[in-house]
């Protein structure tokens, strides 16, 4: 969906606003239907609808959040930068979106003159009514701008769109509309706001309300009352509403000069008259001509070009918390940076020398039944990953066949075709990125293909690190449950300090591009943008890592520095960084009381965050199928005459398996659960004993599990 910058811009200032209501933000939204579209569909995903279709948009931003809607914005705004430095057709979108919101402004002013039932609805149904349009135009590119160049207007295109493309953007729309499971009337609306007088006058109350604002809105001037009779439209939409003409006159002007003020608002220039997106500068002359673009694309180009320069300085190195968290972290880098819905990940199995699916959350778990022989000839596949450089399966000159196996992949992806791309460090194989990707799609990344093999580097260097890493905690782990001498132990942990330190000065990690590139976006937002505080949760959660990490590569003992820490504050900071990997990708529901009146607590904010992020994941990988994770504080609880802030942590999971339940605070013994160091618990139980707290839990297959933990505030009472 092209999106207007304007509108994108103004929301990214407005939601950072901690005073601005939800109603400001959905007006603000409803202003643009690219905006209101992408809203709406992950609005009505399975992973946040609940029961019945959302069709208001302040119910749609009530069910996104402000923290989710803002990262839609921002992905959108970076997108569409990234679409025009590609050098495709450029558009003016600005007629168009005049026309769009003129007809929903209409639709919702004629709705309440006729006592429609929904004029929330109807504004919508007008807002969306050729949103079909725009789907067309982003699916189909110049193919369908040089029909949008043949029309003059849109009952020409109308004419057209079907003897040249098979479909109109009315049934694109009316699809759209039946893939939210929304009303019907409001996918007939849309589908019917080009059929003929005679058709329309059957019709129901939203189709006659729509028809009737999009045959208002084509009049350019103000309606001549003394000649209506000349306009026939006119008269029918009189005779079908119920609404007298100079009424209808009224509201056509009211809503274009509603139109209008919104549009100087947003400094939208007064050009764009006609209902039709239109070509504005070729491809060729974009480069030459930059400087003389709309100043809000020179803006975001600017942004774009100065985070471009930040992938070759990697000075904030961090490593994440696990190898599932960098698939994760590099996954939906590759989806912002690439704008590629369809990520997977093949990793090299050395054991069975084959490929198979990565483990974590997220991806397909059909992945990993694959076992991929290391053999070129038997898949391109297996051929990228032993190569060098990426191939697609749409390739004419791939070095391989496209094997069945390749077919499956594409099947699991649901996609046409597939782009692998080789994550390898020097001689050694780690895997291959997967891209599922379109025949289109296929033409459009060969001009970044050089960038995407950088990037799968950067993960492979990311991966290989964290493997090392991981190496030597369960080979330190080993000679620890081992009583292995003091001077070998010492040995050990020398070895590994150094190591340690080698993996931090040579290993990139993706996120690190993440990080710079949020670095750049703050500095260029005005300074009075809340989206720095953002930015600090992100950049405060790598240091932490960072911490950690240093903690294992030193003997150091020192304890922490105590702080006054807000339990509240950081749950919310938590959540926004973790919830969508953690939770909302596995339809997981966070149910969150958190009371306002609870006391600060004394201790390491580290400690804290490890606490909830141990038990978070525990959860989440007990609920892959869905369920709901509660977030529960309390201001005062009293503990044998002391008093405490209570943290309550629960889960609708099958419960803790009674082997971990017996030693439930304790290591699990070694290779118990592959892929984990069965460690979590007895951390956790350690940094709340640390904190001079209490830790209790509650588990069984019928109610999940409940962790209790007290922690003394800081009133004195404890002492």
């Amino acid at each position: 969906f092209p999106s207007a910058p304007h509108v994108l811009l103004r929301f990214l200032k407005v939601v950072e606003n901690n005073r601005a209501s939800v109603t400001e933000l959905a007006n603000l939204v409803g202003l643009d239907p690219a905006l209101s579209a992408r809203f709406l569909t992950v609005a009505n995903s399975p992973a946040l609808r609940r029961e019945r279709e959302i069709i208001s948009l302040e119910q749609c931003m009530i069910t996104l959040g402000t923290r989710l809607a803002r990262t839609l914005a921002a992905c959108l705004a970076i997108q569409s930068v990234f679409a025009r430095t590609a050098g495709e057709t450029q558009y003016d979108f600005k007629g168009f979106w005049k026309h769009s919101l003129r007809v929903a402004e209409m639709a919702r002013a004629i709705a309440a003159k006729t006592g429609y039932c929904d004029i929330e609805e109807a504004f919508l149904a007008g807002l969306m009514h050729d949103i079909g349009l725009l789907l067309l135009l982003g699916s189909a590119g110049d193919r369908y701008g040089d029909l949008l160049q043949k029309s003059i207007d849109e009952s020409v295109l109308s004419d057209i769109e079907k003897p040249m493309i098979g479909t109109d953007h009315t049934a694109v729309g009316a699809w759209l509309i039946d893939q939210w499971k929304l009303s019907s009337f409001m996918s007939d609306a849309i589908l019917f706001h080009h059929k003929s007088l005679i058709e329309i006058i059957d019709a129901d109350s939203l189709s006659k309300i729509v028809w009737s604002s999009h045959i208002i809105s084509n009049f350019n001037e103000k309606l001549d009352l003394a000649n209506v009779e000349h306009t026939p439209d006119v008269t029918a939409v009189k005779l079908m509403l119920g609404i007298e003409i100079s009424d209808i006159a009224a509201i056509r002007d009211q809503s274009s000069e509603h139109v209008a003020v919104i549009a100087e608002a947003l400094g939208i220039a007064e050009s764009g008259d006609g209902m039709l997106p239109v070509p504005v500068i070729s491809s060729d002359l974009y480069k030459t001509h930059a400087n003389s673009l709309d100043p809000v694309y020179s803006r975001m180009d600017e942004l774009v070009r100065d985070m471009a320069l930040m992938q070759s300085l990697q000075q904030d190195l961090s490593l994440m918390c696990s190898e599932e968290d960098i698939f994760i972290a590099v996954k939906e880098s590759a989806k912002i940076l690439f704008g590629l819905g369809h990520v997977a990940f093949l990793v090299v199995n050395p054991a069975k020398q084959a490929l198979t699916g990565a483990d974590f959350l997220g991806q397909s778990t059909l992945l990993q039944r694959l076992d991929i022989k290391l053999n070129p000839v038997a898949s391109l596949a297996a051929t990228v990953a032993l190569g060098e450089r990426p191939y697609s399966t749409l390739d004419k000159d791939r070095p391989a066949a496209v094997s069945l196996v390749d077919v499956q992949i594409s099947h699991i992806l649901d996609s046409e075709g597939l782009l692998y791309v080789p994550m390898r460090i020097r001689d050694r194989h780690i895997g291959v990125m997967v891209y599922g990707i379109s025949i289109l799609q296929h033409s459009r990344i060969q001009k970044h293909l050089a960038w995407m093999s950088h990037f799968a580097h950067l993960a492979a260097v990311s991966i290989e690190a964290r493997r090392e890493l991981r190496n030597h905690e369960e080979q330190i782990e080993a000679n620890l449950e081992a009583k292995i001498e003091a001077k070998i132990e010492a040995n050990m942990t020398s070895q590994f300090e150094m190591h340690a330190r080698k993996v931090v000065h040579e290993a990139g990690n993706p996120l690190s591009i993440i990080k710079n590139y949020l670095k750049i976006v703050s500095n260029k937002l005005p300074t009075e943008s809340g989206v720095v505080q953002e930015f600090d949760i992100l950049r405060e959660e790598i240091d932490r890592v960072s911490t950690i990490l240093q903690r294992l590569n030193t003997a150091n003992t020192t304890a922490p520095a105590t702080n006054t820490i807000d339990i509240n504050g950081i749950i919310e900071g938590m959540l926004s960084l973790y919830g969508a990997s953690l939770f909302t990708s596995c339809g997981i529901a966070v149910e969150k009381t958190l009371d306002p009146a609870l006391l600060p607590v004394s201790g390491d904010r580290d400690s804290i965050k490890q606490i909830l992020l141990n038990i978070w994941k525990n959860a989440a990988e007990a609920m892959p199928n869905g369920g709901y994770i509660g977030i529960t504080t309390r201001a005062s609880v009293t503990k044998n005459g002391r008093n405490f802030i209570e943290l309550l942590l629960s889960d609708s999971g099958p419960g803790l398996p009674p082997d971990v339940t017996e030693r439930l605070f304790q290591p699990l013994e070694q290779g118990r659960r592959p892929g984990h160091s069965g460690l979590g618990l007895s951390i956790v139980a350690t940094l709340v004993e640390n904190l001079k707290g209490h830790i209790t839990c509650r588990s069984d297959a019928e109610h999940g599990t409940i962790f209790s933990i007290l922690l003394p505030h800081t009133n004195g009472n404890n002492q």
